[in-house]
C-alpha cells in the first residue's frame, strides 16, 4: 500500500484516542498545520479504518481499553503491506510500556501534555523519513528490475565474500538456482579459468585480497564453470565497492560468449574453405604448404605436392550450366578426400584446379601412384542432374627436396609439370625434372 503523501498530495493522517477532547485538539492543530485528519475510537476502530484506507502517519495513544497502543501497531505490521509509521502518544511515564511500543513497530513517541512544537516538528520529520525510505525502495525495485532484465550476467558480492544478489541472466549462465547462490561464498560459484589454462584457481574478486585495491579487473575470452561441470566462455569483470581503501562489496558482470566464439569460428572456416566443396581453399593452403616445408625439412623427409587440372570440364558447363558443373565439383572433392591418408589433404584452389599434399609419402613412387589412383578415380563416369558427365585430370608432381626449397618453387614446379602432362595428352601424371619446358602455350579444359 502507497501513501498519500508519496504520490505528492495532502499527507493523511489517522488521530488514534479514547479521549474526544484530545481527538479534538489534535485535529484542529494538524488541520491547522494542513494535514487531512480522520479519527479513530479506539484500537479496532483504527485497525479497521486503516484496512479501508491508505494513510501517511498514524498518531496512536498507548493506553486505550480493548487492543491497547502496541497491540494496534503490532497488527498494523502484520496485516498491511507497506504500513505507515506510527507515533505513539502518552500520559504515562512507564518505561516498559515505551519499550513495548518500539519493539512492535513505532517510529517515535511524545508524552501528554503535548507540546505543539515537538509534535509539529516530529511529524514533518517522520513524514519526511517515511517519504525518503519509500523512494529509495522505489528506487531499489526499479534498479532490481532493469538488473532482472539484462542479459548479461550481474552478482553483488557482500563485505564477507558472499554473494548477495544475482539476476536471472547469471543464474542461466551458471546453471544454478536462486536458493543454491545466495549466501554462499562467491569463490564456491564463480570458479574461473585464463585462456590457454585448465586451472579454475582464477579468483574472481582480487580486490578482496590484500594490497587489492580499487581496480576493476576484466578477464576476456575466460572460462567459466558450469555448476554441471561443462564450461562457458565467457568476458568477465569484476568491479569493487569501496569504502576508503577498503572493499566493501563488489559487482560482477559476465557474459556468455558462445556464439561469438561460434561465430568466430565460422567466418574463420569460411575465410579457410571453399563454400562449394567445403574443401580447404587456396587460402588455407597457401598457408599451410610453407608450414609442411618447415616439418619435411625438420625431420629430413621427402614432401610431395599434385596439382591437378580436370580434363574435359569447360564443355561440361557449356553445355549443361553451371548447376551440373557444381555437381561434377562436389563429386570430385568426395572422390579425392576419398582417397586419402589422414595425415595427407585436398584443396581446390578454384574453377577446376585442386591440390593434393602428401605428407605421409617418403617415396616418389608413393606420389605418382596417388597421381595414378587420381586419374583413375576421376575417369569414372559422374552422374549428375540426369546427365552422365565424363572428365579426366591432367596432374604435375613436385617433389620437396628433390627439385625445389621452398613454398612458392613448389607450386610452380607443380603447376608447370600439369602443363607438360596437359601438353602430352591430358589424362596422366607428369613428374616435375629441369628438362621441361616451362613454356605451355596456354590452358585447356
Amino acid at each position: 500500500m502507497t501513501t498519500a503523501f508519496f504520490h505528492g498530495t495532502t499527507p493523511r493522517i489517522l488521530v488514534v484516542d479514547d479521549d474526544e477532547v484530545i481527538r479534538l485538539l489534535l485535529r484542529q492543530f494538524l488541520e491547522g498545520a494542513g494535514y487531512e485528519v480522520d479519527e479513530a475510537v479506539n484500537g479496532q476502530d483504527a485497525l479497521d479504518r486503516l484496512t479501508a484506507t491508505s494513510y501517511d502517519l498514524v498518531i496512536l495513544d498507548i493506553a486505550m481499553p480493548g487492543i491497547d497502543g502496541p497491540q494496534v501497531c503490532e497488527h498494523i505490521r502484520a496485516a498491511i503491506e507497506n504500513p505507515p509509521p506510527v507515533l505513539m502518544v502518552t500520559a504515562l511515564d512507564d518505561e516498559e510500556t515505551v519499550d513495548r511500543s518500539f519493539a512492535a513497530g513505532a517510529v517515535d513517541y511524545i508524552r501528554k501534555p503535548i507540546r505543539w512544537s515537538v509534535l509539529k516538528n516530529r511529524i514533518r520529520y517522520i513524514l519526511a523519513s517515511s517519504r525518503a525510505h519509500k523512494e529509495l525502495e522505489l528506487l531499489s525495485r526499479n534498479y532490481e528490475m532493469i538488473l532482472d532484465a539484462a542479459a548479461n550476467g550481474i552478482c553483488g558480492v557482500s563485505e564477507d565474500k558472499l554473494i548477495s544478489y544475482i539476476n536471472p541472466a547469471g543464474l542461466k549462465i551458471l546453471g544454478y538456482s536462486r536458493e543454491e547462490v545466495i549466501g554462499r561464498p562467491y569463490y564456491e560459484i564463480f570458479r574461473i579459468s585464463e585462456a590457454g589454462s585448465d586451472a579454475f584457481d582464477v579468483d574472481s574478486c582480487p580486490f578482496f585480497a590484500p594490497g587489492g585495491g580499487a581496480a576493476s579487473f576484466h578477464f576476456d575470452e575466460a572460462r567459466l564453470m558450469r555448476k554441471d561441470g561443462t564450461m562457458v566462455p565467457v568476458d568477465y569483470r569484476a568491479t569493487p565497492i569501496m569504502e576508503g581503501n577498503r572493499a566493501v562489496g563488489g559487482v560482477l558482470v559476465f557474459q556468455d560468449v558462445t556464439e561469438r566464439h561460434q561465430a568466430a569460428e565460422l567466418i574463420r572456416y569460411m575465410a579457410n574453405h571453399d563454400s562449394l566443396t567445403n574443401l580447404p581453399n587456396r587460402n588455407y593452403f597457401t598457408r599451410r604448404l610453407p608450414q609442411a616445408i618447415s616439418l619435411a625439412k625438420r625431420y629430413k623427409r621427402r614432401l610431395c605436392l599434385l596439382f591437378i587440372d580436370l580434363d574435359r570440364f569447360k564443355p561440361i558447363n557449356d553445355s549443361y550450366g553451371h548447376g551440373v558443373g557444381d555437381i561434377v565439383l562436389l563429386q570430385v572433392a568426395r572422390r579425392l578426400s576419398g582417397m586419402l591418408r589422414e595425415s595427407d589433404s585436398v584443396c581446390r584452389l578454384g574453377g577446376d584446379e585442386f591440390v593434393i599434399l602428401l605428407e605421409s609419402t617418403e617415396s616418389v613412387e608413393g606420389a605418382e601412384y596417388v597421381a595414378q589412383r587420381a586419374i583413375d578415380e576421376l575417369n569414372k563416369p559422374i552422374e549428375a542432374d540426369n546427365h552422365i558427365c565424363y572428365i579426366g585430370a591432367s596432374i604435375g608432381i613436385s617433389v620437396y627436396p628433390d627439385d625445389c626449397e621452398d613454398a612458392e618453387t613448389m607450386l610452380r614446379h607443380a603447376d608447370i609439370a600439369m602443363y607438360e602432362a596437359k601438353k602430352r595428352g591430358r589424362n596422366q601424371w607428369v613428374l616435375y625434372s629441369r628438362e621441361i619446358s616451362s613454356t605451355t602455350g596456354g590452358r585447356s579444359s
